[in-house]
């Protein structure tokens, strides 16, 4: 087993409320059409926006702040809370392939993960897409930062 893996197991995989998205204005930014700073990956049911910004923007000393919308298919509040969850589930445990990018960088990272899929196919499009697209969103910023 690698270094890099070993030191993952150890860390603990919690979502404190100070890495949640909650500024409206810094949330408008990342909808804005006009802006060319946004970058979007899509893969399968579930689309990531994401916007670097200076940490003071963000109100707290954090690596990056995320949010979470479960789409317009889902009709009920039942069913727009379990989406949510389920994509909070499923990035909290692959949340450090963002932080780690973040981390030592003086800017900080936002993120709006969509989902946009049928509310049926949530579970295993969750599980199975929000993983590759937040590596594929590190891979981006790992290309911008060499």
């Amino acid at each position: 087993m690698s270094d890099h893996c070993a030191r993952s197991d150890e860390r603990r995989r919690t979502f404190p409320p100070s890495y949640r998205l909650k500024r409206r204005r810094l949330i408008r930014s990342l909808f804005d059409r006009g802006r060319d700073d946004v970058q979007t990956v899509a893969v399968g049911c579930v689309r990531v926006l994401c916007r670097v910004v200076e940490r003071e923007a963000l109100g707290q000393d954090v690596p990056l702040q995320v949010g979470f919308a479960p789409g317009s298919r889902a009709e009920s509040g039942v069913e727009r809370n379990r989406i949510r969850r389920l994509l909070r589930e499923v990035y909290r445990v692959h949340q450090y392939t963002l932080v780690d990018l973040f981390v030592c960088r003086p800017d900080a990272l936002i993120v709006m993960m969509l989902f946009r899929g049928a509310p049926e196919q949530a579970e295993d499009g969750i599980e199975r897409d929000l993983p590759r697209a937040m590596r594929q969103v590190a891979a981006r910023f790992e290309e911008g930062a060499t």
